[in-house]
């Protein structure tokens, strides 16, 4: 049977502004999850009509900040409520894909942070459960939706760059993230790594032949805090991957990035933090978020709202999120655990 209420629309004007809406809830009200629920509440097209918490204080909190109607300290009473089109996962990690596989029991669609799970035979089950019962999933592959990512994206679809020659992905990020507990149960290179191995596949538009990977423990010694990776991809282009957590407190920004691609007819270059806008006064230095979730006259913009905004649309008007499926999820899944191996092992992984 059938439980989801009927949110399909063409994807025509009348559509896109609003008058057909998709009702959402979230699920995990920590920072991140409060920055969801408020651009959620923000979107036309969206009716956050439920939030959810174990804290109680902190449901009611939300639902009352972001006049939210309905306020829930279960996620499985949440999920079997029928007012509900789909649902937002934004908890630790480690409860992703047990409350997405509940959500898609109960008919919801599903927006869920990355990384879903660390098994690639629990994603095969998050992918069976989706089609058997009709759901549109997508997994937030954030930065395919910052505007300097797109545009390089599109330039190498179009043949502007040529054939690929190299890939660059370095992130060192600020070092408080080695405590954060939403962290502490994963191996840092797949989360928040994953996001640094999705940005290359994703690029590179072809599938991992092989990894060669090296780690180091610096902080912690049951776990690595540095890694290296070469990605050699089947068309023979190389992608290169530096991860590690270093930023210090008294930091500009709360990671330093560079992203690099070379192709035989033009090169293009990411830097953050890179010269747009600094701060200066007599306390620090800073360089303000202008790809995450940046404010603009009151309203929370940037790549987190048009990845929730993107993920609606496609719930109306019934199509899949191509810019974040769970095959694109398993994919980058299955290269982050090669490199894991190939670190641990010291030597080349060839995946299948």
């Amino acid at each position: 049977m059938d439980n989801r209420p009927d949110v399909s629309c063409s994807p025509t004007p009348e559509c896109r502004m609003g008058k057909k809406t998709v009702k959402m809830g979230v699920v995990g009200l920590g920072k991140f999850g409060e920055q969801h629920a408020r651009v959620l509440s923000q979107l036309p097209h969206v009716e956050l009509v439920g939030v959810c918490s174990r804290s109680q204080d902190r449901s009611k909190e939300i639902a009352e900040r972001y006049d939210v109607p309905k306020s829930y300290t279960s996620h499985e009473v949440m999920l079997r409520d029928s007012d509900f089109d789909a649902v937002d996962i934004v908890t630790e990690v480690d409860r992703h894909a047990e409350i997405a596989q509940i959500a898609m029991e109960n008919g919801k669609h599903v927006f869920s942070e990355i990384l879903l799970s660390r098994s690639l035979e629990e994603t095969d089950q998050l992918i069976q459960t989706a089609k058997r019962n009709s759901i549109h999933f997508m997994v937030g592959f954030l930065e395919r939706f910052d505007v300097r990512r797109a545009q390089i994206k599109k330039r190498i679809e179009a043949g502007e760059m040529g054939e690929l020659v190299s890939l660059y992905s370095r992130r060192n990020i600020w070092r408080g993230i080695l405590d954060a507990p939403r962290f502490k149960s994963f191996p840092l290179i797949l989360q928040p790594g994953i996001h640094t191995i999705d940005q290359l596949l994703w690029l590179a538009q072809d599938e991992v032949k092989e990894v060669y990977a090296r780690s180091r423990s610096v902080v912690d010694t049951d776990r690595a805090d540095t890694w290296w990776a070469t990605l050699t991809f089947k068309n023979g282009l190389v992608g290169v991957i530096e991860q590690s957590f270093f930023v210090p407190d008294s930091r500009l920004s709360w990671c330093d990035v560079h992203l690099e691609v070379v192709g035989t007819e033009g090169t293009a270059k990411i830097s953050e933090p890179g010269d747009s806008a600094w701060y200066w006064n007599t306390d620090a230095t800073r360089s303000p978020d202008l790809f995450l979730a940046p404010e603009l006259h009151g309203r929370v913009t940037g790549a987190l709202e048009a990845e929730l905004s993107y993920f609606a649309d496609c719930v109306i008007e019934n199509r899949p999120p191509e810019l974040g499926t769970l095959e694109q999820a398993k994919k980058n899944l299955d290269a982050g655990l090669a490199i894991m191996a190939s670190a641990e092992r010291n030597e080349i992984i060839r995946l299948s």
